[in-house]
């Protein structure tokens, strides 16, 4: 156990370095997520604008089509007054002429209300389209910043990463699961000396005895008050060879 130990002292030495190098990125990959969703929203709704405009064209078409079919009516009834014999044939086609009226008056305010809805479509698309340019051309820039960071510190970083799979291998699943399980709650922080008779990386003080078995190394012994694995060695001896 106490190798298994050892090893962890360095796997944690190596999580910490490899989260020293994320942490030159800053906050650019959220800054690059955040602009992304951004742009895909915008996106969204400008596709939507998109199919309501030619909804519109296409609906202002169909009422064009009705009208004209309706004026070429009016036409056609009007021309009829002309040939009626009786009253009854008048006032039959006055009705008819009304009531084409009616249906032209209407399809002309249907037509006017997607003239204005065209327009509105129009200038909302308009205005859109310079803004996911510029959004696209952040995304751009962002990306540059970061590959430009991620390829600084790329070399070590794959360094790190071959060493943290060549020590993970030399520890015992269960331990390891111990150790990963840890660090999802912890963070980096998962190895923890007893100093001056306390836990490092909560200052608990730990009992005489228990001090003694983390001592020997040759049990896995955690923290009653942190959860941290507690060990009994010196830390700052170099990690990478």
């Amino acid at each position: 156990m106490k190798d298994n130990l050892t090893v962890l002292v360095d796997l944690q030495k190596v999580d910490q370095e490899l989260q020293q190098l994320e942490a030159l990125k800053g906050d650019l990959p959220q800054q690059l997520e955040k602009i992304i969703q951004k742009m895909s929203a915008l996106t969204e709704i400008y596709g939507q604008k998109k199919v309501e405009l030619s909804e519109a064209l296409k609906n202002k078409a169909i009422s064009e089509v009705d009208l004209e079919s309706f004026q070429q009516k009016l036409t056609k009834y009007k021309e009829q007054l002309y040939a009626v014999t009786s009253n009854r044939e008048y006032d039959a086609i006055t009705l008819e002429i009304e009531s084409v009226n009616e249906k032209m008056s209407g399809t002309e305010d249907v037509i006017l209300e997607l003239i204005e809805k065209e327009e509105t479509l129009v200038e909302e698309i308009k205005n859109i389209e310079p803004e996911l340019e510029a959004l696209a051309e952040a995304i751009s820039q962002k990306e540059k910043e970061l590959a430009t960071k991620i390829k600084a510190t790329e070399v070590e970083c794959k360094n790190f990463e071959l060493k943290r799979v060549e020590l993970c291998g030399k520890v015992i699943r269960s331990v390891l699961y111990q150790y990963e399980r840890i660090r999802k709650g912890l963070g980096n922080n998962v190895v923890s000396q007893v100093i001056n008779g306390a836990c490092e990386g909560c200052r608990s003080n730990i009992p005489p005895q228990k001090q003694m078995e983390v001592r020997m190394m040759n049990q896995l012994i955690l923290c009653e008050h942190c959860g941290r694995i507690m060990v009994s060695r010196p830390v700052g001896e170099p990690v990478i060879d």
